[in-house]
């Protein structure tokens, strides 16, 4: 299974951009030193001229390799984000879903309805060793019959806390009149901006009653929504330091402001992540994973998209070593290494009716 990916590697900050300007100046330099002088300097200093020819010679061979070096590296690193940047690509969609918010608004919407987030499971958490145990986690919250979002708690040797909060995608085609958080409605807010989406909101109650504080660290684990949502609160944390992200299959290249640690995968013919209307950014703190799911990984409508799929990547990312992939994932899962297990909280979300 082939995987590709862009960022996440500290030692390429440059855009493609900029390494092409500075192969272009390597170039003129190159070119200026096997350029001859006028016949008038040739014939006044012959023997400088010589000698000036024999020590240009190894110059510009170094310059050539340096050139050529430049125009590989580019190649080689800016393949898939030049394969990402050739889907369509918008700006406007955050704005289209920004309106949406506000005119579903006037036909009754209202982002200070209440949420609720009530426990209904507690157990000993379990410590996610890898991207794949954190995908089975979400995928079995994920087929439960109510919304429900699990918060796995680890204590620090410092004395705080790390949580792992899992949040599963889209549930329900609602438009804000059913009480499942996880719905359309929750799609366009949470685009919109964060602290709108029900869904949002909910997560952020079942993380405050799961008794996480202002100096615990918080990775986000979501797919789909989930994936969004989960960037909303990694990018604006409230009461928690954001300490990763892991989405699947989530619109996340509108979101300002993530400075934790990004793992974003995504299918390359999963249209979801699309929704964005822009390529993810080429950031130290963000790696972009993609491949081409094929329809036999799921018998999902929407295979592409399904976490069965998704799990079949996951899998290639644990074993990849790509550097931008081993970097992010190691600053994720470094959090845990000696966390001690303590409790693992599983709650159902839900939302009063907005309609009038």
């Amino acid at each position: 299974m082939s995987i590709e990916s862009y960022g996440g590697n500290p030692e390429i900050v440059a855009t493609r951009d900029e390494i092409a300007r500075v192969a272009f100046e390597i170039k003129l330099c190159s070119e200026a030193l096997t350029s001859w002088a006028p016949i008038e300097t040739v014939l006044s200093d012959p023997l400088k001229q010589i000698q000036f020819r024999l020590m240009t010679i190894p110059i510009h061979q170094k310059l050539e390799r340096l050139y050529n070096s430049c125009m590989i590296a580019s190649e080689n690193y800016f393949t898939t984000e030049a394969q990402i940047h050739r889907r369509f690509e918008t700006t406007l969609i955050p704005e289209l879903a920004k309106l949406a918010t506000n005119f579903g608004t006037t036909l009754g919407w209202k982002l200070d309805s209440r949420v609720s987030a009530e426990v209904v499971s507690e157990r000993p958490s379990q410590k996610p060793t890898s991207i794949t145990k954190m995908l089975d986690r979400l995928w079995k919250l994920s087929s439960k019959d109510e919304p429900t979002i699990g918060i796995d708690l680890f204590d620090n040797p410092g004395g705080n806390q790390t949580a792992v909060v899992y949040i599963p995608g889209t549930q329900t085609l609602g438009l804000g009149d059913e009480t499942n958080p996880l719905d359309m409605a929750s799609n366009i807010q949470a685009m919109s901006g964060s602290g709108q989406a029900a869904s949002e909101r909910a997560v952020l109650s079942a993380i405050r009653q799961a008794g996480i504080e202002s100096k615990d660290e918080v990775i986000l684990v979501g797919h789909s929504q989930g994936g969004m949502v989960a960037g909303n609160l990694a990018a604006y944390p409230s009461g928690y330091i954001a300490a990763g992200l892991v989405a699947f299959g989530a619109p996340l290249a509108h979101i300002k402001n993530l400075k934790a640690p990004v793992m974003a995968v995504e299918h390359v013919n999963d249209p979801v992540p699309n929704l964005s209307g822009k390529a993810n950014p080429l950031k130290k703190n963000w790696v972009s994973v993609q491949r081409v799911s094929e329809k036999t990984e799921s018998n999902a409508p929407m295979f592409s998209h399904s976490l069965k799929s998704y799990r079949n990547t996951a899998a290639a990312v644990d074993v990849s070593s790509d550097v931008g992939i081993k970097n992010i994932r190691s600053e994720i899962l470094q959090k845990l290494v000696s966390a001690k297990p303590t409790k693992s909280f599983e709650f159902v979300i839900s939302r009063e009716s907005v309609r009038p």
